[in-house]
């Protein structure tokens, strides 16, 4: 799928892109650390997939599976998110990167953001107005939201039955949800994703999204929209 959105990025950060395998990143940090991080991001990519060898399930379930003490800390956290969400562990991978690879760079940059297949890992010094696509024909290049500003990192991930190549089960036009966790966004913008078929689902998406202790989210159904939490329309 062509990132056609990748050419709006910030004047003040340095814009970069780093791909490994399926891994497709699009990165504005305080500086080019594109080399460490292809080596970080291959590091991460071959410990999940030694682990995914050995535990197929991991790779193929759409409901949680076990716990595992023993995984690496990127497939602990995917599981973890994945309990909370009741998803698969592989609906958190591309958040899961995000957060990784955002952790990553804070550990040299003050601010930076992390798009991963259209999930986000943001931290900035103002609050972030992040724009929002979606090709339902009603809300089409009209939205926008605003953030407040955080000492914490933001993750927003969605997820639509119309757009993109993740599998969903719903018929949502658009599911995102903002928390302080990528790796739980993910998993969360999945399952709600699922949940909506048609416009009178978007409440009890909302009811379920506000019981993980999220910052906020938007679902799109159609003409409906629903919009709960610390995010503003701009």
């Amino acid at each position: 799928m062509k990132r056609f959105y990748r050419h709006i990025v910030s004047d003040r950060l340095t814009n970069f892109e780093v791909s490994y395998k399926e891994t497709d990143l699009f990165i504005s940090a305080c500086e080019d650390m594109r080399f460490e991080i292809f080596e970080y991001v291959r590091h991460l990519r071959i410990e999940l997939e030694q682990y995914i060898e050995k535990n197929r399930e991991f790779l193929t379930s759409l409901v949680p599976v076990h716990f595992d003490k023993k995984a690496p800390e990127i497939a602990r956290d995917m599981m973890r998110s994945a309990q909370l969400s009741d998803v698969g562990p592989m609906a958190c991978v591309a958040g899961a990167f995000a957060k990784y690879i955002g952790n990553f760079i804070l550990k040299r940059c003050r601010e930076c953001v992390v798009e991963n297949g259209g999930d986000i890992f943001l931290k900035t010094k103002k609050p972030p107005i992040v724009g929002i696509y979606t090709n339902n024909k009603h809300f089409k290049d009209k939205l926008k939201i605003k953030l407040e500003k955080s000492e914490k990192p933001y993750g927003i991930c969605s997820s639509s039955a119309k757009i993109g190549p993740s599998l969903s089960r719903g018929r949502a036009d658009l599911s995102l949800i903002v928390s302080d966790d990528s790796v739980l966004s993910d998993g969360l913008a999945t399952k709600t994703a699922n949940m909506i078929k048609e416009k009178n689902d978007i409440k009890k998406a909302i009811e379920f999204a506000k019981s993980k202790n999220i910052i906020g989210c938007m679902f799109i159904k159609g003409d409906a929209m629903g919009i709960w939490g610390e995010i503003s329309l701009v």
